[in-house]
């Protein structure tokens, strides 16, 4: 099955490239081993009518093993756009297969999540927010509604992996201190 590429205007590839830059400062860090997943592609013809096809691609945009949580498997899916807005089951935002997928790996265990850049700034969401914003019936999802993502320091363009671990382990609250019996 072949998918026609649509979006020439911000394909996100200088995104993926610093998402790219920042697996490399984890990997080094030995904090996670994060690779890009090139999509599939054929190669029909050969000299000047020679074209590159993309496949459907039954993978997120980023494979890897979180080393600091005992090798959790990560899938991230990259997306960059010039609006503040990232429409469900469509060729620019996010398509049905991405959200199945985001949504199969998280229920098998691995972190699974989306990183949208906008107005240079990134957001993460977790499949959970994607069920939110389908169960209120957007058509999209807002990003002032992802949780925002730090930069970072030196080749950690994005230091996402915190704002990742925040929302698969909420911190717990402090323990209410004790109450001194005949006090209040």
């Amino acid at each position: 099955e072949t998918a026609l590429r649509t979006n020439h205007e911000n394909d996100g590839r200088p995104f993926q490239k610093e998402l790219e830059r920042t697996a490399g400062g984890y990997q080094s860090r030995r904090v996670a081993t994060i690779r890009k997943v090139d999509p599939p592609t054929r190669v029909v013809g050969s000299g000047d009518d020679r074209r590159v096809i993309f496949l459907t691609n039954p993978w997120l945009d980023f494979a890897g093993t979180w080393t600091a949580r005992n090798g959790l498997a990560i899938f991230l899916e990259a997306k960059s756009t010039a609006t503040h807005r990232l429409p469900f089951g469509r060729s620019g935002g996010l398509t049905t297969e991405q959200i199945g997928t985001i949504r199969t790996w998280r229920l098998a265990g691995a972190a699974a999540a989306v990183l949208w850049r906008y107005a240079g700034r990134v957001a993460l969401f977790m499949p959970e927010d994607l069920a939110a914003a389908e169960a209120r019936r957007d058509k999209s999802l807002v990003f002032a509604r992802g949780r925002p993502v730090p930069p970072g320091e030196g080749t950690v363009i994005w230091d996402f992996l915190p704002v990742l671990e925040r929302a698969l382990w909420p911190p717990k609250p402090a323990p209410a201190p004790p109450t001194v019996p005949g006090s209040a």
